[in-house]
């Protein structure tokens, strides 16, 4: 009776193979999100895991007014897009991008949630920066 049997080489390199795939779209940098609400009543920034807050001033001139890294911020990532969930000022903020390659005003959308329990959605507008 005769077996076949892999040798470790190739058992290696196929293990190689799946680590290097992983870590390419894993690590993949993504790519700068600006997102704001319907009148531009909150803008914000996205990239990699920051998220910068914008105020623009009666000049026009728009400012970071928040900042927020990586370790405030809960990411859960989806099939095209993502979801990222932080509090600001004692409200919860979740933002919610259905697909990073096709912007969506329909799907994309963030919600603030005050500690009262009330919550208002906005529709986003995004695009890749």
């Amino acid at each position: 009776m005769k077996t076949k049997s892999l040798s470790l080489s190739t058992i290696l390199g196929f293990l190689g193979l799946i680590l290097a795939v992983h870590s390419f779209s894993s690590h993949a940098a993504t790519p700068k999100i600006v997102c704001e609400t319907a009148f531009g009543e909150k803008t914000f920034t996205i990239e990699d895991e920051h998220i910068s807050f914008n105020k623009e001033d009666d000049a026009g001139v728009s400012r970071a007014i928040s900042s927020i890294s990586s370790d405030s911020i809960r990411t859960q990532k989806k099939f095209h897009g993502f979801s990222k969930s932080l509090y600001l000022n004692g409200d919860k903020y979740r933002i919610n991008v259905q697909d990073v390659s096709s912007f969506s005003d329909v799907n994309d959308y963030l919600s603030i949630t005050s500690p009262k329990g009330h919550e208002m959605t906005y529709p986003l507008t995004c695009h890749s920066a």
